[in-house]
């Protein structure tokens, strides 16, 4: 892939119309902004998303080299997360057997028998439906027994789609009550190595509450989290950029202490030493009602968009450090 890839499957009418809409605040015309992205793509291995993301239309050299780009990400990930491993970590069948201490929750591998998804849906009435494979929380769904006609129809179309169906998460009070008819979760960024394991970056994703999924490219906002105490720090941010000091339910944001820090900190150091040949996952925590913290999913080689456009700066000093550990063989703990 790399960065031409993205640049063959870019939508370039949607990203000029983009830039109509922010040159009426910032005064600049769309086709100068529109070059000035080709101008960022050769110097900085950027992406259109990145222009928009990071507001490379209104930063200087000197800020936009900071930050880590599309390129960046393929260049490091290919010997940082290779994808030798991508199985381990991305079929989510693999995933949950691979982190069941942490994933805590039963599902159903359709490639099992019809029977063993009678009995699943009978102990699991409302369920969540998944692609094995997949990524930013797409083809997500909440589902009731209720709502099958056919459960024979539905078994065969669960191995025909690659499909599977997990335990449904019953959220813990305080922390479904930022937005109830989403789960909410916790990005955890590690970097592991030889044995060892550190958290790199936490942030919180809030689900808008017209979808299941909290995701950042689904709608939701993103919050950061101080790492050491666990708070919820300033507004939460969606992917348009747009600012908000509460959540959809009128939770405020700031200092919003996340239950159970130190448990879900602890808890992401483990799971990121069974596979540490994958030295930077992103891993999305929920804290359900009966099992406390749990890891939903494992992405190997996570996005920078989340971090860096709640930090309101470039992480490329961040991502330089957990690269300089892996070369040296040792984290700087």
């Amino acid at each position: 892939m790399g960065i031409l890839h993205y640049a063959r499957v870019a939508n370039y009418g949607r990203f000029y119309n983009d830039l109509k809409e922010i040159s009426k605040t910032n005064h600049k015309p769309a086709w100068f902004m529109f070059m000035d992205a080709g101008v960022c793509a050769l110097r900085y291995t950027s992406g259109l998303q990145d222009y928009l993301n990071y507001r490379f239309y209104e930063k200087k050299h000197k800020e936009r080299k900071e930050y880590v780009s599309t390129g960046d990400e393929y260049k490091v990930y290919k010997k940082l997360a290779s994808i030798e491993y991508s199985d381990f970590f991305s079929n989510k069948l693999n995933f949950h057997k691979n982190f069941a201490k942490y994933a805590k929750r039963e599902y159903f591998n359709p490639e099992d028998s019809y029977e063993d998804f009678e009995k699943f849906l009978e102990k699991h009435p409302t369920f969540i439906k998944k692609p094995i494979f997949g990524l930013g929380g797409g083809d997500v769904e909440k589902l009731s027994v209720d709502q099958i006609k056919d459960k024979k129809e539905f078994y065969e179309k669960l191995k025909e789609n690659k499909e599977f169906v997990e335990e449904l998460i019953i959220q813990d009070e305080r922390w479904g009550k930022l937005s109830p008819n989403s789960t909410n979760t916790i990005r955890v960024m590690t970097v592991a190595v030889n044995g060892q394991s550190r958290i790199m970056f936490t942030a919180a994703r809030i689900g808008s509450g017209k979808s299941i999924t909290d995701n950042f490219h689904q709608g939701g906002q993103g919050v950061l989290i101080d790492m050491e105490t666990g708070k919820f720090v300033g507004n939460g941010i969606d992917k348009k950029l747009n600012e908000s000091e509460c959540s959809v339910s009128g939770v405020k944001f700031d200092g919003y202490q996340v239950p159970y820090w130190e448990e879900i900190k602890q808890m992401t150091k483990e799971a990121a030493l069974v596979n540490d040949k994958v030295n930077l996952i992103g891993w999305d925590v929920t804290i359900s009602k009966d099992k406390g913290p749990l890891i939903i999913e494992s992405n190997r080689g996570p996005g920078w968009d989340l971090p860096q456009v709640l930090l309101k700066k470039g992480g490329k000093y961040l991502l330089d450090e957990a690269v300089k550990e892996v070369e040296a063989g040792r984290l700087n703990v």
